[in-house]
């Protein structure tokens, strides 16, 4: 199974996050949920933050009424696309190693929830050495999925049972000014949160642009269209229908950018 980013989905979260985390020891959780396609494909199209995790409990990251309103309401309004998943900050003060793997608490708060939906956690640390001005920097990483399960009498920050499920998996990574990030999604099976693969047309026009010496942040507003038309040729479903056609939109974008 794979969780498809489309549109601005990924750079909406990863913004959410950073407004949660204005330095190191006062960041908060936040969270949002993310619409789009959900049937034999999960594509997530649009990203609804919805403000900072309230509390934690032995049972979720926050109070389940809470979310259940959310999600009540953006599907009163969200009427043409499908509940595909929520996300949530894991706001550090330092890198390690599982730093996007979820805890008890995030098995839990997935059993509330329900079936057939993905959970995001996007685990983001501000590394105060870095560069503040550092352009963003989409990339992939291959790494080994899990199954993570509950644990009872454990508490909710504790780490959950897990068992191997592939040692070939596909997650993001990158870096934002002086932002460090790392994004896994994983699938309540209704038993277990199950790790998905994770594939993103931002990422793959990120990456584009920087072989091609393209700085997005210094486009113009003119390169918006190409950005747009390039952005739709790299998700899967058009990949190989407009492959011949990439060149030709980093061209255009690179004639746009000269000034």
């Amino acid at each position: 199974m794979h969780l498809e980013l489309i549109n601005n989905t990924l750079t909406t979260m990863l913004l959410d996050c950073i407004s949660h985390y204005p330095k190191r020891g006062q960041q908060k959780e936040c969270i949002g949920l993310i619409f789009g396609e959900q049937n034999e494909k999960s594509i997530g199209e649009y990203s609804f933050p919805i403000g900072n995790v309230i509390e934690k409990t032995a049972d979720s990251v926050m109070p389940d009424e809470y979310v259940n309103s959310m999600l009540q309401e953006a599907r009163k309004l969200v009427t043409t696309s499908d509940f595909v998943a929520y996300y949530h900050s894991h706001p550090y003060d330092e890198l390690f190693d599982s730093w996007a793997d979820p805890s008890v608490g995030d098995v839990r708060f997935a059993k509330s929830i329900g079936t057939n939906h993905i959970q995001i956690i996007f685990a983001v640390v501000k590394n105060e050495a870095e560069d503040s001005n550092a352009k963003l920097q989409f990339e992939y990483a291959t790494d080994t999925q899990y199954r993570f399960f509950d644990k009872k009498g454990k508490l909710t920050d504790d780490l959950p049972k897990h068992e191997l499920k592939s040692k070939n998996g596909q997650i993001i990574t990158g870096y934002y000014k002086d932002y460090d990030f790392q994004v896994r999604a994983y699938f309540w099976t209704g038993q277990a949160l199950e790790e998905v693969h994770l594939y993103s047309s931002e990422v793959e026009m990120n990456l584009l642009l920087h072989q091609n010496n393209i700085i997005l942040e210094q486009l113009p507003k003119e390169a918006m269209y190409h950005l747009k038309k390039l952005e739709y040729s790299l998700r899967l479903a058009n990949k190989d229908k407009y492959k011949e056609k990439i060149p030709y939109f980093i061209e255009k974008i690179k004639q746009v950018g000269v000034k």
